[in-house]
Formats: C-alpha cells, structure tokens, sequence
C-alpha cells in the first residue's frame, strides 16, 4: 500500500486574487482514516483536487513510497490509485447505478457492443464484494442521496483505488445512513485503503478518523491522533487562538422559543398532493401547512418522504396534482420577485451549483441574477452597482472572493455564504449577529417569505452560527420562514415549530421547547411517532 506526502503546495487563483494553498504540507498513511479539517476557505479541498488531479500545483510537489510524480489530469491520478468523491455527486441521468459505476469501462463484445448482462453483473458484484446496498438496476434519478454517494465510491472501488477522498461526506445524510458510510469506511480501512475526509464537523471527525491534519489560511498547522483530542481542542486548533476577537461572522446567541403569531400565514399549503408522472406514487400526500410571519417553520424528513418534493414545489419546479398553494392569500408565484422587492420570496437551494449558483459566472453576476430590474437599467448593466452589491454581499458573510471571482473557483463553504447573503442579508434590517447591519437592497425590505433547503450545508462552525442569526433576524423583523433540512440539529436550532414527514405526509408536529426528545422527532421520521392532534397538523398552535 502506498505513503503519500504532498510537500510544500501552493496555489493562487488570479480570479479571486488568493491564494487557496501557501507552503502547504500533508503526509497520508496506507489503511489509515485521515481527516482534513478547517474552517471554508482554508484550502482543504483544493489541496485535495491537487492530489486527485483535478487542479495542478504552482509549485510543490506530490511524493508517492517516495517517487514524486505529476498527474496531468484525474485520470493519472486514477491510475495511481487515488479518486476523490465530490460534494456534488457526478452521476449520470438517464443512466443505472451500474451503468454510473462501470462507466468508461464497460465489458464489450465484437469490441464495439457494450455487454449489458456483464455490465449489471460486474456491477452487481462490486456491490455485493465492498458491502453496499445499493440496487445495480436502479435509475439514477430513484437513487436517495445516500445510494448516490454509494455510486461515486463504487466507481472508484471498480477501479481498484487505494486512496479515497471524501468531500463534505456527510453533509446532506441523515444519521442513519451516516453511520452506514462510517462503517463502510472503516471496513475500507480495514482492508488497507486510505480513506481521506473534508469535513468541518468537529464530532464527526472524531467518531471516525485515526489522523486528524488542521488547516487554516491555506496551510497545515497541526496534525494530530484523533485519540488525543476533545471536541473543544479541536475546535480551538480550526478556529485558532484569535478566532473570536476576528472579523470573521461572530456566533449568535442561543434560540428561544417564540410563541405562533396570531397573523394570517405567509405561505400555506392546503390538501397538498404531488406525484413523479400520470400515474406514480404520491410523494406528497394530502399535505397541509402554514408558516406566519415572524415564525421560523423547520420541516425534517429522511431522504425519498417528500422534503425533495416540497422544495420543488415551492420552486417552481412542480406543480401539485392536487391540492392548493398560497402566498399571501393569492396565487402562489410561478416567477419569483427578488427577496427585497414588495412581496419577494427568498430561496436558498439544497442543490447550490445547478440551482442556485452559475459557475461559469462571477460572484456580481451571480448576486444580482434575482434582479434584473434593478441591475439592468435601459437593458444595460450598471456595473458599478452590481459591483458594490456583491462587495456588500461578500462582506456580510465574510465571503473569500472578489466581485469578479469566478463561482466555480470558490470553495463550496463560500458559494453557500454568497447565496446566503444574496438571499438573506442585502435585504437591509438588523439580521445580523452581534448587532452588525447588513447592507440594504434596493427597496430595503426583508423578504416576505424565505424558502431555506439544507441552509448550512458545507458552513464551518463560525458561519453557521452566524446563518442562524441571520435566519432569525429575518423572522424577528416580520418575514416568513421555512427551513427544509435533513440535519435535526438545525431544525431544533432554528425552529419555532417543527413537522416531520413520512411518506409524503406530517407524521409529527411540535412546538419547539426545551426538552423536546430528538427520538420522537425521529420516531416520527420512520413513520413510528403517534397520531397528531388536528390542531397542530400544521398551522400554528393554539
């Protein structure tokens, strides 16, 4: 098995002015689980996309069982055993799950026919000899979030790559499948493979890795055994002895419960029922809720019971087979208004690059996308403007970028704090922690109602606390707020009520006071909580 040293990496990105690694060092150990922590922007994944070819070194080297080598592409790296699996999975629509593993190398006949017996055999048997329980045949657009990460690492697995890189692994898992990842790495491990992990979740990385190298400003400035580190130290060597006195976003303060206003709702959802195709199965059923101004509404669910379905409704991007939606009392928005103009609607996507982002562009045109009107005056943009929009946007959230930074080269920490501040802080008020001001938007309005999916997805501990103190500054200053998320932390942390889907339905509903059991939330999830009272079945509670 291999020893990897990655000696002295530097990489400077022209577009944004930066560079994402400076003089930075990592050695990995054959059969170990190493776990590469640091707050966003900090160079873990870019120094990663180094060693898996995906981005070549300004300088430094790669060092392989003491041999430096070059990959001139991902392919080379491949062929040396190393493969990386993305934040965003790249599997193929339209494909099987064994077509998405095989592909590239598919059994032939006549050398020119793919062999498809041999294609779902050979996939089928990468299944059953590394342990997963994913179903070969299974249309790629049917696969939950957790078979498709399945995919990606059975991609690499056919390919005999010792070396493993895990991007964010975890960030959109339920537990329940968190765990089943952990123990497929460690049987991994176990077997002599090298599995490497980018993560910011401090208890995560100590359930699970053996070496822990801390990352900041682009370098590694510590690597220990995870064996010999508490939650606290660990926090302490990521966020750094000076991190609280620092400009970076500051922590909000601790959520309090809020009782329902007694206002009409914002949004409202009556007898709601969606189906994938003319005759599918319902994926929401019958759904009924409401969320009032001045009320966070967080809404859980485990992947395939609906929560997909709920924010492509409130999207756009389906229309119910049955069943109403209402935003302030009329006709739900088949366009939506930007979030500061008079009756605007908030979006923040769980899928941040194909929905809520546009890579190819820079950080102004991406902030000002939502606002063409105002940006776009005569049918001529106002640069300037658009400028100061995105300098304003980067400075709320502490994005490291420049207005003419490309999307695509940011970290995905930085892209998910750029569309949070498009969408939350250019809206003026006081939704900010510590008492900082955001910068206002055109008109200076708050959003009448935000639409947040998975909102601190990729965010270190600093700017997720900072997010939840601008979530509830939106809902202190009158907005409507509903939070789709699989991460029960955050929904207990940002909830002033909580629904549980199951099958498409609300299988529990809660007001959020101390005390309130995360298994019967759970429960609930699995379709094994109780019945629910008719008078919180999703409005807000007497």
């Amino acid at each position: 098995m291999q020893k990897i040293a990655l000696e002295n990496i530097d990489k400077f990105f022209p577009s944004s002015r930066s560079w994402a690694n400076r003089g930075a060092n990592l050695t990995l150990e054959a059969g170990e689980i190493h776990a590469v922590v640091g707050e966003n922007g900090a160079g873990k994944t870019t120094l990663m996309r180094i060693l898996a070819g995906l981005e070549k070194p300004d300088s430094g080297r790669i060092v392989i069982d003491g041999e430096p080598v070059v990959f001139r592409g991902p392919a080379d790296a491949v062929a040396r055993g190393i493969g990386m699996v993305h934040q965003h999975f790249l599997t193929i629509p339209g494909f099987s799950a064994a077509e998405n593993i095989v592909f590239g190398e598919e059994p032939r006949f006549a050398r020119f026919f793919v062999d498809r017996k041999a294609l779902l055999a050979n996939a089928a048997e990468a299944v059953r000899r590394f342990g997963f329980a994913v179903d070969p045949a299974k249309p790629a657009e049917a696969l939950t979030v957790g078979e498709r990460q399945q995919v990606e690492i059975l991609k690499l697995l056919y390919r005999d790559c010792e070396v493993l890189i895990l991007d964010e692994p975890t960030s959109v898992l339920p537990e329940r499948e968190i765990g089943a990842l952990f123990d497929t790495l460690r049987k991994l491990a176990g077997e002599g493979r090298t599995i490497v992990i980018i993560t910011h979740k401090v208890r995560e990385v100590l359930r699970i890795a053996d070496t822990v190298t801390v990352m900041r400003n682009g370098a590694a400035v510590g690597r220990r055994r995870a064996a010999e580190l508490s939650e606290r130290a660990l926090s302490d060597l990521v966020m750094g002895a000076d991190a609280r006195s620092s400009t970076a976003p500051q922590a909000a303060p601790a959520p309090k419960h809020r009782p329902a206003p007694a206002l009409p709702p914002a949004l409202e959802l009556s007898g709601v029922t969606v189906r994938r195709g003319q005759h599918g199965r319902a994926r929401l059923n019958a759904l009924s809720l409401s969320v009032a101004p001045g009320e966070i509404v967080g809404v859980c669910a485990l992947s395939g019971n609906g929560l997909a379905e709920l924010e492509d409704l409130l999207a756009g991007v389906l229309k119910p087979s049955g069943g109403r939606v209402r935003f302030l009392g009329g006709r739900y928005p088949r366009r939506r208004a930007a979030p500061w103009r008079e009756n605007g609607i908030a979006y923040v996507p769980s899928d941040r690059m194909r929905r809520g982002s546009c890579a190819d562009r820079s950080v102004a045109e991406n902030v000002i996308a939502p606002d063409r009107d105002t940006y776009f005056p005569a049918g001529f943009l106002d640069s300037g403007a658009a400028k100061a929009a995105a300098r304003a946007a980067i400075d709320a959230f502490s994005v490291k970028a420049e207005p003419d930074s490309l999307v695509g080269e940011l970290s995905g920490g930085n892209i998910q704090k750029l569309i949070l501040a498009r969408e939350l802080l250019l809206a003026g008020g006081s939704g900010s922690a510590e008492g900082r001001t955001p910068p206002r938007g055109p008109a200076g309005k708050p959003a009448r109602l935000c639409v947040l999916c998975e909102p601190t997805w990729g965010l270190d501990q600093a700017s997720t606390e900072f997010a939840y103190g601008a979530i509830r500054g939106r809902r202190d200053e009158g907005s409507a707020i509903l939070v789709l998320s699989s991460d029960l932390d955050e929904i207990l942390a940002l909830s002033d009520r909580i629904l549980a889907l199951h099958g498409g339905s609300i299988a529990g509903a809660w007001e959020n006071r101390p005390g309130l059991s995360r298994e019967e939330i759970g429960a609930a999830m699995l379709g094994a909580g109780g019945p629910i009272p008719a008078h919180v079945e999703g409005g807000p509670c007497d």
